[in-house]
């Protein structure tokens, strides 16, 4: 009678163990579909691999097989100043009221507005070349906010071509491949631009 009591008590241990190992790994999985900073004040849908860089900026790694530039990364920051990265070219980070920012000022192709978590965001297309026939290729949105900067963006590193190259007999400006390079990161058929446009769409920013 004793050893049934013991049984039935550990049997009902287990059952109760692996009930509550259940609702744990669904919790888990459920709050694995976004991100939530609440010391930064953001949230945003978890749109492919994330890491968190330092105390203010995540860097989310985009890829699809369905994209002639199959990768990309793009970043959610919150800044005290505006900045654009170009990983490629110059290395990482530029602050735009620098000196070196000032001059990358015309590589600044066009800029409208995009609507994100209520709130319009200017968005800028740039295209800077790195060398060797690879341009950085980057969607700027940027809002200030309470004093600070969030800023969402995407860098894609693409084969544009050296400025000057000769092409079916005539020779490619910068601005040319330049405005070659912002076509593509306006185009709606490519799977990265997709993924970058839900995330952008996904951002959510708490009131103050």
């Amino acid at each position: 009678m004793v050893k049934k009591i013991i049984l039935t008590m550990v049997l009902s241990a287990c059952i109760l163990f692996t009930v509550e190992g259940q609702h744990k790994t669904s919790a888990l999985s459920n709050s694995g579909t976004r991100i939530h900073d609440d010391v930064l004040g953001i949230s945003f849908a978890k749109i492919g691999s994330v890491s968190k860089l330092d105390n203010s900026t995540y860097r989310i790694s985009l890829s699809t097989e369905n994209s002639p530039v199959q990768s990309a990364i793009a970043t959610v920051s919150l800044s005290d100043r505006l900045f654009i990265d170009l990983p490629g070219s110059y290395g990482g980070r530029v602050y735009l009221d620098s000196p070196a920012g000032l001059k990358l000022l015309k590589n600044r192709m066009k800029v409208d507005t995009v609507n994100i978590s209520g709130r319009n965001f200017r968005r800028e297309y740039w295209a800077v070349y790195a060398g060797m026939g690879m341009w950085d290729c980057v969607i700027n949105c940027y809002s200030k906010e309470y004093g600070k900067y969030y800023i969402v963006s995407l860098v894609q590193d693409k084969p544009v071509g050296k400025p000057g190259m000769i092409v079916g007999g005539k020779q490619i400006t910068s601005d040319e491949m330049k405005s070659k390079a912002v076509v593509s990161l306006q185009d709606t058929t490519n799977g990265i631009i997709n993924k970058f446009n839900n995330l952008i769409s996904s951002l959510q920013i708490q009131n103050k």
